[in-house]
């Protein structure tokens, strides 16, 4: 799994600061999120102006 950097670090640090793994956090915060959705298969997903981010799992390519 590739997660930009700023993220990364903002998991690594809540890890730390709780004494969980950065994997225990990922793990909880997809359980959260899929729960949230109740096995619904779209979901909306409004990202804003930040081109290059992932749309669907996908990469958007730049023009």
């Amino acid at each position: 799994m590739i997660v930009p950097a700023d993220l990364y670090q903002q998991v690594q640090q809540l890890a730390a600061s709780n004494d969980v793994s950065a994997a225990w956090i990922v793990r909880h915060a997809l359980s959260q999120f899929l729960a949230g959705y109740g096995g619904e298969q779209a979901i909306p997903l409004k990202l804003g102006s930040n081109e290059g981010r992932a749309v669907g799992g996908r990469r958007k390519k730049r023009a």
